[in-house]
């Protein structure tokens, strides 16, 4: 596990600073997996399949909008998958000062 460490004289304003920015940070990227989400929905729906098997299942001939649907099918989910990997790292952050540790729910 990899560390980061903050030299500073005002160790709690500090981490209250970091935990805030990468706490907004977390929202804003849960916001955009949401609409992504949305917008993965859409396609799923049209086409009665999940985002992770489509590209092996379906061409862009298949597709009611073709290459430009294809692309904006495979991009969206790249997309999400992008975020997920950002929310889940995110996530697995550990706060650690000399007397206090604190996981980021």
């Amino acid at each position: 596990m990899a560390e980061i460490i903050f030299k500073t004289d005002n160790p709690e304003g500090v981490r209250e600073l970091v935990k805030k920015a990468i706490s907004a940070e977390l929202c804003r990227l849960e916001n955009s997996q949401r609409l992504a989400r949305k917008r993965l929905d859409y396609f799923e729906e049209k086409y009665q399949q999940r985002s992770s098997q489509f590209q092996d299942t379906l061409a862009a001939e298949d597709m009611e909008g073709g290459d430009l649907e294809y692309v904006e099918w495979m991009g969206e989910y790249q997309f999400f998958l992008e975020l997920e990997e950002k929310i889940k790292s995110l996530k697995s952050l550990e706060y650690v000062s000399q007397d206090l540790s604190l996981h980021i729910p």
